[in-house]
């Protein structure tokens, strides 16, 4: 996941602080917490989002 495809993008930001992703990047990250043996808290952390967030994008 250290490649520049996989890089997890802020399209846009409100003024209360919610940050919209782009989807390219979202799919990825979903896609690589489906694979077997892989800690989705670790992932989300490395990528510096919230566990909650990427385990709500993979359901």
């Amino acid at each position: 996941m250290a490649d520049k495809d996989s890089e997890l993008r802020v399209v846009r930001q409100s003024r209360d602080g919610r940050r919209r992703y782009d989807e390219q990047g979202k799919r990825t990250l979903v896609e690589a917490g489906l694979q077997p043996g892989v800690s989705v808290a670790r992932m989300a952390q490395e990528h510096g989002i919230n566990a909650n967030l990427l385990r709500k994008w993979i359901t």
